[in-house]
């Protein structure tokens, strides 16, 4: 039968080309598969364990996607006074801040927050930080983690607030030194983590830089040290 079908081979391969060429496009783009963990998908740049979004101070209908519980510092391009109103986060701050002042607000919760800046409007959307290596944990699930993988457990709070009590045996690196510390931790690449602060926040900045980092394993704690507490569970200073 050869020469019959002439070009089928080459209609095949043409196919199988194509298809390969959409996948790989697909996954180049990120695609709608959650995967929100995308450094296209994400606003702004981290600073110090602080999520710095940059706002057009002219401009309407301003869209940024960030992470639940990032700490974020608004910034406007060109440096000029500002003020910032997001009333669903209860945010109204003017720039520059009055000295000792914070310049920076959390977002605990996931969801979509409409903002105005002077003439400039938009919206910030909070999204689940969703990897493969990565998982939210309960206080429960926490606990087990501990016993089950003797896992690294990493405090991310600040020196005063671990003095105040911490979990036995953590180790305190605090989100704010974390990017330039994260070499301190190259050897540990392959050991499961768990890492905690308050509330559940600060450390889910500090899980997504240690995945980005590499690290296999992460486990966050959602309630952070103090749903550790309620639940009647040990701490030591």
């Amino acid at each position: 039968m050869k020469g019959v079908f002439p070009d089928v081979k080459k209609t095949t391969i043409g196919v199988a080309a194509t298809v390969l060429a959409l996948f790989l496009a697909g996954c180049g783009s990120g695609g709608e598969n959650a995967e929100t963990t995308s450094a296209t998908a994400v606003s702004g740049r981290i600073d110090r364990g602080l999520r710095v979004l940059t706002f057009d101070p002219a401009a309407k209908g301003q869209e940024f996607r960030i992470y639940r519980g990032d700490y974020v510092r608004p910034e406007v391009a060109g440096g000029l006074p500002f003020r910032l109103q997001v009333p669903d986060l209860g945010v109204d701050m003017n720039f520059p801040v009055a000295e000792g002042a914070k310049t920076y607000f959390k977002v605990p919760n996931a969801g979509s927050f409409p903002f105005s800046l002077g003439e400039a409007t938009g919206t910030i959307e909070a999204v689940e930080f969703l990897s493969a290596g990565f998982k939210d944990v309960t206080t429960a699930e926490g606990a087990a983690f501990i016993t089950d993988h003797d896992p690294l457990v990493l405090d991310v709070r600040t020196a005063r607030e671990f003095a105040g009590g911490h979990l036995e045996g953590a180790v305190l690196l605090p989100v704010q030194e974390l990017q330039k510390r994260l070499g301190e931790l190259a050897g540990d690449m392959d050991r499961p983590v768990l890492i905690y602060c308050r509330t559940g926040n600060r450390s889910t900045v500090a899980s997504k830089l240690l995945v980005d980092a590499g690290h296999k394993q992460v486990a966050n704690l959602r309630r952070g040290i103090v749903g550790w507490q309620q639940a009647g569970l040990p701490v030591v200073k």
